[in-house]
């Protein structure tokens, strides 16, 4: 599953405290390794 997913899935939630939007650069870092921008916000393409 994406983080994107509609269903508002994360891929790794057993990390997630709040919502992926809340996610700090921190926590960003811990699940997805050095990225520009959080997998989990991004827009999805359609």
């Amino acid at each position: 599953m994406c983080c994107n997913d509609r269903t508002g899935g994360c891929q790794k939630p057993e990390n997630l405290k709040d919502k992926p939007e809340t996610c700090s650069p921190e926590q960003v870092r811990q699940c997805h390794g050095e990225v520009k921008e959080h997998p989990c916000t991004a827009p999805r393409d359609e």
